[in-house]
């Protein structure tokens, strides 16, 4: 089961860009404004953490982190919030004593999946997905001469798994070897995988292909992905709360 993450913001537009990353990170999210009706409903899908991000105003500000400190502080529910300078972390320091924080905008998203990984267990943690365009040597394991492979384009990568645009995918439990670049041509990985799901454009997936997920992957070749999917996160800079 997935951990849900629930989102508390006072903008859309800050409500947005997390639920974004979040996604990237491979989080169930649920979201939350922060008044008493959505964070009673937070509560009752006991998420596994709480992403905060204070809302604008003085005032506000403070309602929002006395409700969050009563709905999920006090039942032991994680909190991390994001916040635009030491001022703002003092001020939620002052009502949530001890929370973990990030502090800057823009907000760098591998700092931000760092954070949330420290703060979790390992069978507890997300799976970093990004969208792609990169070329994937595949092939079915055994069937072909040793450097005989087929190429396509990847179009979304993540720790578990990827997405290769083919107008020709394997069957549906086909076990399959694959090998692409990660970062530059000379480093790449050697994995193998096997088919999950196959679809065509029109069927709820934007490009006909098969999907793949990853199997016996060793914790060199998941670090490795790891580090590579975490330099293509990007940035997220959150509307200002004063």
């Amino acid at each position: 089961m997935r951990l849900t993450i629930l989102i508390v913001a006072g903008e859309l537009e800050a409500l947005l860009g997390l639920a974004q990353a979040m996604l990237k990170f491979g989080y169930q999210i649920a979201t939350a404004r922060p008044d008493a009706d959505e964070l009673d409903r937070g509560a009752q899908m006991q998420p596994g953490l709480v992403l905060l991000r204070p809302p604008p105003g003085a005032d506000l500000r403070a309602t929002c982190l006395g409700l969050v400190k009563d709905r999920f502080a006090r039942g032991g529910v994680p909190i991390l919030a994001c916040v635009s300078d030491a001022a703002e972390e003092s001020e939620v320091h002052k009502h949530l004593p001890g929370t973990p924080t990030l502090v800057g905008m823009p907000m760098k998203l591998n700092d931000l999946y760092r954070k949330m990984q420290d703060m979790f267990d390992l069978a507890r943690r997300g799976h970093l997905r990004i969208t792609t365009e990169q070329v994937v040597a595949h092939r079915e394991p055994g069937l072909y001469q040793k450097d005989f492979y087929y190429y396509d384009t990847m179009r979304s990568l993540s720790l578990e798994g990827c997405f290769i645009e083919t107008e020709d995918p394997y069957p549906v439990g086909t076990p399959i070897e694959m090998v692409f670049c990660v970062g530059s041509a000379s480093r790449s990985l050697r994995i193998t995988g096997s088919v999950t799901r196959v679809g065509e454009t029109g069927q709820g997936v934007k490009w006909p292909g098969m999907g793949i997920r990853f199997e016996n992957l060793s914790e060199a070749h998941r670090s490795t992905l790891e580090s590579y999917l975490m330099t293509h996160l990007g940035t997220l800079d959150l509307p200002a709360t004063i």
